[in-house]
């Protein structure tokens, strides 16, 4: 789990500086899956949200078909993903419980307002060039390969 800081929270600055990975766990999870979604139509994938129960912090954006999820590790198996994600959680907040969403109003202004999510154009720079080239990287559009999580 990668958390941001009382400080990157405030200060776009400190926040855009952080690697990619780092950027794109926490706090533009919702800006690498709305690129990848773009950049990969034709296989698939929804997008969901991981919404923390009132109380609790640790939501997620990501990208999913019925067995495989897509985020910043890469593809992994969606159950082990979401056990993965959850006994995380719940090792960080005891108690923490959430629920998880489809996104049908992805990336709009009801969105961002609702989930309390940065649109694109409210980061220090423009994000989404950024996340195409993460993707690029990291070798992501091979969904046949899992990655382990860590």
């Amino acid at each position: 789990m990668i958390f941001r800081t009382e400080a990157q929270k405030k200060d776009q600055a400190l926040s855009w500086k952080r690697g990619d990975k780092a950027f794109f766990a926490s706090g533009a999870c919702h800006i690498l899956v709305h690129v990848f979604l773009q950049e990969y139509p034709d296989r698939e994938y929804r997008p969901y949200m991981i919404l923390p129960n009132s109380g609790f912090r640790g939501g997620h954006v990501y990208a999913a078909t019925e067995d495989t999820v897509f985020d910043y590790h890469g593809f992994s198996a969606k159950a082990l993903f979401l056990e993965h994600y959850c006994r995380k959680m719940k090792r960080f907040f005891p108690g923490w419980t959430a629920t998880i969403i489809e996104l049908h109003d992805f990336m709009t202004p009801a969105f961002f307002e609702e989930f309390n999510y940065r649109a694109p154009s409210q980061y220090l720079a423009d994000p989404l060039p950024r996340a195409k080239a993460f993707l690029q990287r990291k070798c992501f559009h091979h969904p046949h390969k899992l990655y382990p999580l860590s």
